[in-house]
């Protein structure tokens, strides 16, 4: 293994808004490389432009600095070094909210994981946090290591300021599966432990269960386990989504590795992914079923969400945090659980920016009659709103929901 210390020239990825997965606005990756050493890792591809990615590591040492001249420069104010340290309180909180609308940083997650086995001496997540808790800014982090623990004292100060919410990918309840697939992350039960400790300390937590390997991880078995042992911890969802292999180094390393270690894998997966698809899709007449319809009916059994939560952001009107939770579930069920075409779920996921950017409080705007011109939206859509504001969901959603329950055991 050979880490080595580097200079990074930019940090945090460019602003998105209503994004209906992680719900996330920017990420950055503190490390280049990831010695978890994933065999489908993603980072893997020649697209990221990292060679020896699981066996060379580059420590972003000044990624705390870089990320602090980044959020000046987008206008966000930190409580040390400026005017809002020699505040009042309620003044300093009154700044906060007149500057830009915050936005949660996945500061873990991305390419390579913040809590891979680097971060025990070198610390540069632990100081991006720090970071965020000086400009108060919401926190998502994505991993395979309890290691997060380390820095719970901290997750529980930026969650007091804004909120954090941790969510673990755990994709194999067999140990002796994930050692010879995820062979230096964290085990899924010490995974599953972290959760209940994040739980205790009255953080956000739930599972990502992904990537879903076609025939090792999409079991009824596999997918029930990762179930109820997230809602035995108590995490708040569990996600469930499929594999994406993209054809070059990360295809050839997976199916190498599935060769030599599960070799009655190896022809039913490379049949999937014979297609070379370059943002590795499978062919999905091959697959036996859809995981992520099968997903919501294994939640739905065990009694728990199926679906990651949108939570509130700080200063926000809880309004339009319970319209864009409904809008943001429209538009992830039917473009990536049925697949629709744009032209169906667009309209629901511009809205949701457009909300998300930043409008009045919902109700307010109801009460005068001005959803319409506000939102610039026709009169179907301020009818979704208003029934969404009215009972927390709508016939829309409802109609989707009950589509893709209705393929559930075929």
């Amino acid at each position: 293994m050979r880490y080595e210390c580097i200079q990074a020239k930019t940090l945090l990825s460019k602003t998105r808004w209503a994004e209906s997965w992680f719900h996330a606005n920017r990420s950055l990756n503190a490390y280049k490389g990831c010695e978890h050493a994933c065999a489908y890792c993603d980072g893997m591809s020649e697209r990221y432009y990292v060679d020896d990615f699981t066996s060379h590591i580059r420590i972003k040492e000044n990624a705390p600095q870089v990320l602090r001249r980044e959020l000046l420069r987008a206008g966000f104010s930190a409580r040390s070094g400026s005017l809002v340290s020699f505040l009042k309180e309620e003044d300093a909180d009154r700044l906060s909210r007149e500057g830009p609308r915050k936005q949660v940083i996945g500061v873990c997650g991305g390419v390579s994981d913040g809590y891979q086995p680097a971060e025990k001496e070198h610390e540069i997540t632990r100081q991006v946090l720090e970071t965020l808790l000086d400009f108060r800014l919401p926190v998502f982090v994505l991993t395979k290591s309890d290691l997060v623990l380390r820095d719970l004292d901290l997750l529980k100060e930026i969650h007091k300021q804004a909120f954090v919410n941790i969510c673990f990918s755990i994709t194999l309840h067999d140990e002796e599966t994930r050692e010879i697939l995820e062979p230096k992350s964290s085990s899924t039960g010490e995974r599953f432990e972290a959760i209940k400790e994040i739980r205790k300390a009255g953080i956000h937590t739930g599972v990502m269960g992904m990537p879903m390997i076609p025939g090792i991880g999409d079991t009824s078995e596999n997918l029930l386990g990762i179930a109820e042992e997230a809602k035995r911890v108590g995490a708040d969802f569990v996600q469930f989504s499929g594999m994406t292999l993209k054809p070059g180094r990360q295809k050839d390393h997976f199916l190498n590795i599935v060769k030599k270690h599960l070799p009655d894998k190896h022809d039913f997966l490379k049949q999937i992914f014979a297609n070379d698809h370059p943002y590795g899709h499978p062919i999905w007449d091959l697959l036996p079923f859809n995981i992520m319809v099968r997903g919501r009916e294994v939640c739905q059994k065990v009694g728990i969400r199926d679906r990651s939560v949108r939570y509130m952001m700080p200063g926000e009107p809880e309004p339009n945090v319970r319209v864009l939770r409904v809008l943001l579930d429209i538009e992830f069920y039917q473009s990536w659980t049925l697949g629709y075409p744009c032209v169906d779920w667009q309209p629901y996921q511009e809205l949701a920016i457009t909300i998300e950017q930043g409008v009045e409080d919902l109700e307010e705007l109801r009460q005068q009659g001005l959803l319409g011109e506000q939102l610039d939206i026709g009169p179907h859509m301020v009818a979704v709103v208003e029934e969404i504001l009215d009972r927390g969901s709508c016939e829309i959603l409802d109609g989707i929901l009950a589509k893709i329950d209705s393929y559930s055991g075929k």
